[in-house]
């Protein structure tokens, strides 16, 4: 079969196609691999009605299959994945369509997408892989029985959980729109990584990404957890922090002192701004 962009396989998954594709990812809380067996009973389909769903769910490659105590068995693909939260968001009237990738990282694609205002918007799939599964596991504690799709799905929903909370309460992150199985659909927000900007305001911008931490740390209960120069977007001097899903609960203060610390030598080295880390840990805790 010919390479497909994601939005081409996601127009031609059917109605029945999705409901294999649900039932599949809801088994995967059990167990890694759905036999065919299995499959016939959860779906209500005789195996003559589901089979050639089968063979078309696999030849676009949103399945994979192997044989499992000798039975065809079959797990969702990533894209699978992705195709169950657009098709989601669609029928919830928040992604009307689906355009070009505009970034791709170890945990995440991310797309451009369109409202049904026709308005631009980010799409974020989350993706936890076979590259970061066991550092993500080690260092965010996460169950070796837990499957990777429900560890996507959980990233994005404590993602969106966090862009909701700071938002809500005036820290500078993008407007978060909806969340649906493993994405996040946000606000575009149209400028460049904090390393690549030359900034006017430094100082005004570094006030924006201590005043988000704080907002996060006290009103949210959180701490970013990976905060640098590489997860903040700067759009005409305004700072945006990103890339929210491993934050940690503020019982973690050794990952809130990293996020200070390399926020604040990134500022020392690149525009002279020498800053107190002790009384900046102070101001965010709510202490001055």
């Amino acid at each position: 079969m010919p390479s497909l962009t994601l939005a081409e396989r996601a127009s031609l998954v059917g109605p029945l196609d999705y409901k294999v594709l649900k039932t599949i990812y809801s088994l995967h809380r059990n167990h890694e691999w759905i036999r065919t067996s299995e499959l016939v009973e959860e779906t209500g389909l005789s195996l003559r009605e589901l089979q050639p769903v089968l063979v078309k769910l696999y030849d676009l490659r949103l399945l994979s299959k192997q044989i499992v105590t000798g039975e065809h068995s079959y797990r969702i693909t990533f894209t699978a994945l992705d195709i169950l939260a657009i098709k989601k968001l669609y029928v919830d009237k928040v992604l009307k369509s689906l355009g070009i990738v505009i970034g791709v990282g170890k945990e995440s694609e991310v797309y451009m997408g369109y409202n049904f205002s026709d308005e631009p918007v980010v799409v974020k799939f989350h993706r936890v892989g076979k590259r970061s599964y066991k550092n993500i596991r080690k260092i965010r504690n996460i169950s070796k029985n837990k499957d990777w799709s429900i560890i996507s799905v959980e990233n994005a929903e404590k993602e969106y959980h966090a862009l909701s909370c700071i938002k809500k309460n005036y820290g500078y992150v993008p407007e978060p729109f909806s969340n649906a199985y493993n994405a996040v659909v946000m606000e575009l927000v149209e400028g460049n990584e904090l390393y690549r900007s030359e900034l006017d305001d430094p100082r005004g911008v570094l006030d924006q990404i201590i005043s988000t931490v704080r907002i996060a740390y006290n009103e949210c209960k959180m701490i970013h957890g990976d905060l640098s120069e590489y997860n903040v977007l700067v759009r005409d001097n305004t700072a945006y922090v990103i890339d929210w899903p491993q934050w940690s609960s503020t019982d973690n203060e050794d990952l809130l002192v990293r996020d200070i610390d390399h926020i604040l030598a990134y500022f020392i080295k690149r525009y002279g701004i020498e800053e107190n880390t002790e009384k900046i840990l102070e101001y965010i805790k709510g202490k001055t």
